[in-house]
């Protein structure tokens, strides 16, 4: 079983130390399954958890609840908790679902206008570099704070709820399917899309942003779709080649 990092938490003596003891062992596991070190579909034994986050296993019990509330693990029934399988079932649905959440969000960051040059292209920057030098994850972290921060600017605190949700719910689908799919090509072109958000979300054009992001989405569905896709079985020849057959004759 694939192990979370370790992070200590105090002995709960009191309602307060217990609560927090489990939002603690809640927000290293969530990380941790976000972010695929704890794979999909791996059991979570309680007793091993208690002893990595030196708690009791009520904490433990707790963190699991409030995670699988949050669809990130699953109960069975012989009362085995596992991380919830990725499931692509309702891929499209989400997918609309995170498309106007996004588009609705940028478009009132946009109308706000406190958007700060400065901010955003530190953004756009640091995600071109770690793009170019391979750095997936860090690449990743850096488009979530930028949507965050994107976020913020909105001044809905409903939009920006449901879109940071949206958002997190993304995160192991685009580990698994996007950034590891991604072309030279592909790279420059996801560094061009996030540029196009900021250039219009700055420029207080909010059709421009609006479209801007919708595109950048639909960009990642094509890799998305693309990396689903077989890779070489399509291509290979099982049969004798032609070459082979003229040489015989």
């Amino acid at each position: 079983m694939a192990q979370p990092t370790a992070k200590k938490a105090t002995t709960e003596h009191s309602p307060a130390k217990k609560k927090r003891g489990a939002l603690l062992v809640h927000e290293r596991l969530r990380e941790d399954i976000q972010w695929l070190r704890i794979e999909p579909g791996s059991a979570l034994d309680e007793v091993a958890l208690a002893r990595q986050f030196e708690v009791s296993r009520t904490p433990i019990r707790e963190a699991l609840l409030l995670l699988s509330n949050e669809g990130f693990v699953q109960f069975l029934q012989n009362r085995t908790t596992i991380v919830a399988p990725l499931s692509l079932f309702n891929l499209s649905a989400f997918t609309d679902t995170l498309i106007l959440l996004s588009r609705g969000m940028v478009r009132a960051a946009t109308l706000q206008g406190q958007a700060d040059k400065s901010t955003l292209d530190a953004f756009v920057a640091d995600y071109s570099n770690a793009l170019e030098q391979g750095e997936d994850e860090a690449a990743f972290h850096v488009q979530l704070e930028f949507f965050r921060h994107i976020a913020s600017l909105a001044r809905n605190r409903f939009l920006e709820k449901y879109f940071l949700e949206a958002q997190d719910a993304s995160v192991r689908t685009k580990l698994l399917y996007f950034f590891p799919h991604l072309s030279g090509k592909d790279r420059l072109e996801a560094i061009r899309r996030l540029q196009s958000i900021s250039n219009a979300v700055l420029a207080g054009e909010a059709d421009e942003s609006d479209a801007a992001t919708r595109d950048a989405i639909l960009f990642e569905v094509d890799v998305i779709q693309r990396g689903l896709g077989p890779r070489f079985g399509h291509e290979m020849t099982l049969g004798p080649s032609t070459r082979s057959e003229e040489e015989g004759a």
